[in-house]
């Protein structure tokens, strides 16, 4: 493996962090959720920010079926709405991005998601909690929640983690909390921690593919690459459309199955080239060490083309002209 594509590797494992509040938080986005040509209230509405996939706020929409967010930085975000009783739960992808970045003036971003309705109730397994609702938490626990959501939505993620690991001490098998929790702790790049909060929603929560990716990142992180594909295959098993379960397989497979972590970097793309497009490096790598110039010089170029302000971009376009020479 060449220095520089060993460097663009270990950037690709470092790249989770919690988006900081800086000058540029000055954003909106609203978001107005329907039913059936009407607006729905009390749908609980969590906005992620997709680097990282790191919650930023959460809320639940009003009597006019509305939630705002604000105080945001540009960039990519997701819109999530949890399943309950009478609907289905949806992920809506929006995008904050001023024209002028220079002097960027306020912007207020409208997104309407129409939430599809259940199509028959879903009792839950035996002994399985309700892991998208959390019906049964205490009010001690929510309170302690919402503060970490609050903390987290300010850029205070130490505050965050202390809110959710008080509302996992309130109530251990919250799930949202300790989902939460287990990313907090992987951003601070306490992994070890980050396990011990996360396993337990593999329990908590069987049917359930979030809390294996997570803990299929962190058990690859600490180099356990073994373990971190067992996770992520079952992620997979479960919901296998979701690009970051094919993306991070890839990579703990890169080194003892290259053909198989080509599948799956494949696969990624395939689901959502954009975010996924550090599937692009590490296919270029693939391609290099077989000797295959074309194929490697594609790959590096798709990238750059996807993400032409990574941090990573100078190191790819120094590559990408030592390849061609």
């Amino acid at each position: 493996m060449t220095p520089i594509f060993a460097c663009l590797c270990a950037l690709s494992l470092v790249m989770e962090s919690f988006a900081q509040v800086t000058n540029d938080s000055i954003h909106e986005i609203e978001v107005r959720i329907k039913a059936g040509g009407g607006q729905v209230s009390g749908v609980r509405v969590r906005l992620v920010r997709q680097s990282g996939m790191m919650l930023v706020a959460e809320s639940f929409s009003s009597q006019e079926g509305q939630v705002r967010f604000s105080k945001l930085m540009p960039g990519e975000y997701i819109v999530e709405t949890a399943e309950n009783e009478r609907f289905e739960a949806t992920t809506t992808r929006v995008s904050v991005f001023p024209i002028e970045f220079r002097k960027p003036r306020p912007l207020l971003v409208t997104v309407t998601v129409d939430i599809p309705g259940r199509k028959r109730p879903q009792a839950a397994a035996p002994g399985v909690v309700s892991a998208d609702t959390d019906l049964e938490v205490p009010e001690a626990a929510l309170k302690h929640y919402r503060k970490g959501v609050e903390a987290l939505s300010s850029g205070k993620t130490s505050d965050a983690i202390k809110g959710f690991k008080a509302a996992v001490e309130a109530h251990p098998r919250f799930y949202a909390a300790r989902l939460e929790l287990g990313r907090g702790l992987r951003a601070q790049k306490r992994f070890d921690e980050a396990e011990e909060a996360l396993r337990p929603l593999l329990e908590i929560a069987p049917r359930r593919a979030e809390p294996r990716i997570e803990l299929g990142i962190v058990l690859l992180v600490l180099r356990r690459q073994k373990d971190s594909a067992r996770e992520l295959r079952k992620a997979i098993d479960l919901e296998e459309t979701n690009w970051v379960s094919h993306l991070y397989l890839g990579w703990a497979l890169l080194e003892d199955d290259p053909d198989q972590a080509a599948r799956h970097f494949t696969r990624a793309l395939e689901l959502d080239e954009r975010k996924a497009a550090q599937a692009h490096l590490s296919l270029a790598r693939l391609a290099h060490g077989k000797g295959m110039k074309e194929d490697t010089i594609r790959h590096l170029e798709s990238y750059l083309a996807l993400a032409p302000d990574a941090p990573d971009a100078s190191a790819v376009r120094k590559l990408l002209g030592q390849i061609r020479k």
